[in-house]
């Protein structure tokens, strides 16, 4: 078991308890001693004062047996029995023999009717002064025993503030200022400051304490140093996982430029393919009629190409047609958060975004669809802010069986053409956008039974709403 840096400050403080305990228990001890003899002194006060009463009734006796003219001496059993109490009540040694002889010379004159010795009065006051020098003498000794009590109850409590008043330059100069230095410098560890505290001319008392101080600060510095590289390979971490992020939506993006390309692509090939079919017919019935052999080699090259080219449509339809996305709760806040956070590193740092979509507001959406649409239209109203700067806002709210999406900007807003003409796929205003977001979110909107408006915000700005079902199943 290792020992205690305040070991010594234990025991100094015990000891010091233990003189207050000693000097406690002492004066409890006194005190109880006081009282005994109190109680001794109080019944050795009842004691004379019924030798007093007992002495002036044989006093009385006496003095009637030496009177010769009374007419009724004493009774000789009661002035024995009076004898007897008074040597019973004596507290003197001396008494005892003087009440016998006292006791000799009344019942001797009582029963014969004789004088008393000339003696006897003499006698019983001999007796009175004998005990009254006793009682002097107990009640001086009780008196002399309580002085010294005193003195000793005074002493204890003076020894003890005398110890105290020793004791407190020592406690002040050996613990009360080093333990404040101590406690200076475990404030300015909270500060984070990991200086070591001084080992060289420190008191033997604090001296443990400031080695296990400097171990821990020790300890400290080392796993700081630990947290700081773990914070910095996770920054690293965060920054990795970001770009990925960020190069998956731009991979998602392009997909989505591609997706809308291949539409188009698809739109035409449909519209193409009806022509097609009424040339191959017409070159089919031209081929039945004509009989001359170069004619009818030249029609099925035409032939060939017109099935090559139909092939080419069908394989182009095929490649457009794909299976709809599953619709799922959306927390539109938890996702509008997601983009912002996404987007902090993609755009100009001169940009600011401002979710204002209230909690808990959620819909039953394509989520993976309706990610990209947001990510387009945040994406446009950023880069139209961000050479002078500005603030991009999100909304949203819930208008009957629809969710109202709303993205705003305090940029220059669209062009007037754009405003009249509406979306168009290929044209931007932008100097290297390609002109398929807005025409992609449209179509999302669409597809799903929404639509999307575009309007300016006043003074400035640009605004475009999103108005989409609040509950879509997945046959949407």
């Amino acid at each position: 078991m290792r020992t205690s840096v305040f070991r010594p400050l234990q025991l100094a403080t015990f000891a010091f308890l233990s003189l207050l305990v000693l000097g406690l228990v002492i004066s409890a001890l006194l005190t109880w001693r006081d009282q005994r003899r109190l109680a001794e002194a109080a019944i050795h006060l009842d004691r004379v004062y019924r030798f007093e009463q007992v002495h002036l009734l044989v006093a009385r006796d006496v003095q009637a047996l030496s009177d010769e003219t009374a007419d009724n001496d004493p009774n000789p059993e009661t002035l024995g029995g009076e004898l007897d109490e008074l040597q019973r009540l004596c507290s003197s040694p001396e008494t005892p023999a003087q009440l016998e002889r006292l006791r000799a010379e009344v019942i001797q004159a009582a029963g014969t009717r004789q004088a008393l010795p000339p003696g006897t009065v003499v006698l019983v006051q001999q007796i009175a002064i004998i005990e009254r020098s006793n009682q002097a003498e107990v009640l001086g000794a009780l008196r002399r025993d309580a002085s010294a009590q005193l003195r000793l109850e005074l002493a204890a409590p003076l020894a003890i503030l005398a110890v105290g008043i020793v004791l407190l330059p020592v406690t002040r100069r050996r613990i009360l200022q080093p333990l404040n230095a101590f406690g200076r410098q475990l404030s300015r560890l909270a500060t984070g400051d990991f200086s070591h505290a001084p080992v060289e001319g420190i008191d033997p008392l604090i001296l443990p304490l400031h080695q296990q101080y400097n171990a821990l600060t020790a300890r400290l510095a080392e796993l700081e140093a630990t947290h700081k590289a773990r914070a910095e390979s996770l920054q690293a971490e965060v920054r990795t996982a970001t770009a990925a992020l960020l190069e998956q939506q731009r991979s998602l993006a392009h997909a989505e430029r591609l997706a809308a390309t291949g539409e188009l692509a698809a739109s035409v090939a449909h519209e193409l393919r009806n022509p097609l079919a009424g040339i191959h017919m017409t070159l089919a019935n031209l081929r039945k009629d004509l009989n001359d052999a170069e004619l009818v080699e030249r029609v099925d090259l035409v032939l060939h190409e017109v099935e090559r080219l139909t092939r080419l449509l069908n394989q182009l339809l095929d490649t457009a047609r794909h299976a709809p996305e599953a619709s799922r709760v959306v927390d539109l806040q938890q996702l509008v958060d997601e983009m912002i956070s996404l987007l902090r590193y993609q755009v100009a740092p001169t940009v600011r975004f401002e979710n204002r979509v209230p909690k808990g507001l959620s819909s039953r959406l394509p989520q993976d669809r309706l990610r990209q649409a947001l990510l387009n239209l945040m994406l446009n109203s950023a880069n139209a802010v961000a050479p002078m700067g500005g603030t991009v806002w999100v909304d949203a709210a819930r208008a009957g069986e629809h969710i109202r999406v709303t993205v705003s900007d305090d940029g220059p807003g669209f062009p007037e053409a754009t405003l009249q003409s509406g979306i168009r796929p290929f044209l931007s205003t932008h100097e290297r956008g390609t002109g398929l977001g807005l025409a992609i979110v449209r179509r999302f909107a669409r597809d799903i039974g929404g639509e999307l408006t575009l309007a300016n915000r006043q003074p400035c700005g640009a605004c475009v709403t999103l108005e989409l079902p609040s509950e879509l199943d997945d046959r949407g």
